[in-house]
């Protein structure tokens, strides 16, 4: 009976992936993994699609530049088509919108290829876009990509300001629910699971799932939520590169240079 609870529990875990909040996903996706690693965040320069879940067609979306200009969104049911990017570098896709008692919002940040910006992404994490926001600190590098069974750090603000003591669940597809409270600052750390199935040792799958980190504030009789989605990719050293045998080569490699300058220096010498 014991077990029978918790194989239900874990399901319902599962299965209930960011239903009870607004956020962006990959258009296209199985199950909420990304079709394509461009549609994740690293395009090429060609467009892409997201969608915005669980709205009822009460939110406005913008796409922010990495020179921090903004240019709206224009969506088709839940569906929005992101132009083509005028320059390259970090871009933040950002929804809002009301409910009844409350006000969402969704934030996701795109790393795409075009004329060189030289703009620092920490400029674009900085802007306050929203009144509650989750913000990666700091936002990953360009050519980097979240990955599993590593820890990043973000922080949430409410009204431009820390917001400490605030709590931030993180859910993938794969791995039950984890929640997270900020510090006096507003900051937490989390590590990112490493679920993927379906690989096999020795082989390079480079297909990413997704995770999705939600936050909620009451200030009076309104309740904010906001959401940060990304996708997250397997990380090597649990499945095809071993850190002990890269380890041992790297010895191996320093013993023979060792030998061969030794033999080098008695040949010169003899």
């Amino acid at each position: 009976m014991k077990q029978a609870f918790l194989a239900l529990a874990l399901g319902a875990s599962l299965w209930g992936y960011g239903e009870e909040a607004v956020y962006w996903t990959p258009h296209g996706c199985d199950e909420g993994k990304a079709v394509a690693s461009r549609h994740g965040g690293h395009g090429k320069g060609g467009s892409a699609m997201f969608a915005l879940m669980n709205t009822q067609n009460n939110a406005s979306a913008k796409l922010i530049l990495p020179d921090l200009s903004a240019k709206p969104l224009t969506f088709t049911l839940n569906t929005v088509m992101l132009p083509k990017p005028p320059m390259g570098g970090y871009y933040a896709m950002v929804a809002e919108g009301n409910t009844a008692n409350g006000v969402f919002s969704a934030v996701r940040y795109l790393s795409l290829q075009g004329r060189p910006a030289k703009i620092s992404p920490a400029k674009l994490t900085a802007l306050p876009k929203m009144e509650l926001e989750i913000v990666p600190d700091p936002l990953h590098r360009e050519h980097d990509r979240y990955t599993a069974s590593k820890s990043y750090r973000f922080f949430v603000r409410y009204a431009s300001k820390p917001l400490g003591n605030a709590r931030v669940t993180l859910e993938t597809h794969d791995t039950p629910a984890r929640t997270y409270t900020t510090d006096a600052v507003g900051s937490f750390v989390l590590e990112l699971p490493n679920d993927f199935t379906n690989i096999t040792f020795g082989q390079n799958d480079k297909k990413p799932s997704e995770f999705l980190l939600t936050t909620r504030h009451r200030d009076g009789e309104t309740l904010y939520t906001s959401t940060f989605s990304m996708p997250y990719y397997a990380n090597p050293n649990d499945f095809w590169q071993s850190q002990g045998w890269g380890a041992g080569a790297i010895f191996a490699g320093f013993l023979g240079g060792m030998f061969f300058y030794r033999r080098t220096k008695k040949a010169t010498h003899g």
